[in-house]
């Protein structure tokens, strides 16, 4: 039986929140969950998993917001059907003012984002329509292909995600190399004695200085490229460069030696057992008098943000080991995190075996001077489409007393 209209009449509907609406909220909880990563005892799982699902839901979000738009517009030209009385529809594309587009608006980055697809294969399968071709022209026209707002913001989140020491490093983004100045020789205070000279101690500054290497990432993929949606493809491959980048800027942090690359910890200082360092022997097992002679060599100033660095097999088959709950709670639980002594632990499988370092990682100083960069190409040797992520990166410690090693002697 058809329905009329006054059928419906006092029913109510409870509809999803409007797509504004809803994308203010992803946004929202996006940078809640920045805040969230850095809390004791967060389930990084979980929250790597939660924003996995926020940036395809706005991606999503923003296709069909796009696709309503296009709809609305054919409406308005009579293409589709009539218009009901009163309905409001988008400007035409000719009547938009060609200065609101930016890296920032969604036409360019779906223009960019089919342009970087179609570049990567012959034929196209997918053609901009004519507002996409507009903003890609007209943003390129100016600034060439730059990579979106939107997009690039993704990519950092995702690197960010990835590489968790990242976030814990003091990350500067500055344009080509740059040079600061950091504490070096600084003489003590001392009592005056009413009316008699001062003299001022001959304190001293150091130079650091950042270059920027690049971390690449090449990724071949077949022709299902050309069945993904726009969102499916953005989420594949800014997860896909971003894993790859975010691995290589780790190793970076922590084992980078410095020769065209960054520096890591483990170039912090010279490695000596009077000052900064505890040697266990070749055939000796790890015991608590080690763990607190590292945590002695480490000055207190450092304590605030110090944290122990090491593979997961090392905390389990060095530090658990140690405990005795009858007599000591050395290692301690708060939901996935660990903690030894009260410092936190970061578990990283770069770290050799038998091996941690207890530091502060905020007094190494790294430099991102530009967005990660995407290019792409078709190569007919291999019959694939392949696509390049590059990010400039470099690091350094800054303090050489701000980080102490265990460290297993080799014989």
């Amino acid at each position: 039986m058809r329905k009329t209209t006054k059928d419906f009449i006092g029913l109510q509907f409870f509809a999803a929140p409007p797509t504004g609406e809803r994308l203010g909220q992803i946004e929202a909880r996006l940078s809640q969950i920045r805040t969230e990563m850095e809390q004791e005892g967060a389930d990084l799982e979980a929250l790597n998993n939660e924003v996995d699902g926020l940036l395809a839901e706005r991606s999503q979000l923003q296709q069909s917001a796009e696709t309503r738009s296009t709809l609305l517009r054919k409406i308005g030209n009579g293409t589709v059907g009539t218009p009901l009385p009163g309905m409001q529809l988008p400007a035409e594309p000719e009547q938009r003012s060609e200065s609101i587009y930016t890296i920032a608006s969604e036409e360019y980055r779906t223009a960019w984002i089919k342009n970087l697809r179609n570049n990567a294969y012959v034929g196209t399968v997918d053609p901009l329509t004519e507002v996409e071709q507009r903003a890609f022209t007209t943003v390129t026209g100016s600034a060439g292909a730059a990579i979106p707002t939107q997009t690039a913001n993704n990519i950092l989140e995702k690197v960010t995600q990835y590489a968790p020491l990242l976030g814990k490093i003091n990350l500067l983004r500055v344009p080509g190399m740059v040079t600061f100045a950091v504490e070096d020789v600084v003489n003590a205070a001392e009592k005056h004695t009413q009316n008699a000279t001062i003299t001022a101690k001959d304190d001293k500054l150091k130079s650091i200085t950042l270059s920027a290497y690049e971390i690449t990432k090449l990724i071949p993929i077949s022709k299902s490229v050309k069945l993904m949606s726009i969102p499916a493809f953005e989420t594949w491959l800014v997860d896909s460069l971003a894993r790859s980048i975010a691995n290589k800027i780790s190793e970076n942090i922590l084992i980078g030696t410095g020769s065209d690359e960054g520096t890591g910890i483990d170039k912090t200082a010279t490695w000596d057992q009077s000052t900064n360092s505890v040697q266990v022997g070749n055939s000796a097992n790890l015991t608590t008098q080690d763990v607190l002679k590292l945590i002695a060599l480490l000055p207190g100033g450092y304590d605030a943000r110090a944290e122990f660095i090491m593979s997961k097999k090392t905390l389990f088959t060095d530090f658990m080991p140690l405990q005795d709950k009858s007599k000591n709670d050395i290692v301690t639980m708060s939901g996935s995190n660990y903690y030894i002594f009260g410092y936190s632990v970061t578990l990283d499988e770069r770290v050799k075996l038998h091996e941690a370092y207890l530091g502060d990682l905020y007094t190494v100083v790294g430099n991102m001077p530009e967005d990660v960069t995407i290019t792409s190409a078709f190569d007919i040797d291999t019959n694939s489409y392949k696509f390049l992520g590059c990010a400039m990166f470099d690091c350094k410690p800054s303090m050489a007393d701000a980080i102490v090693k265990l460290e297993k002697a080799d014989a």
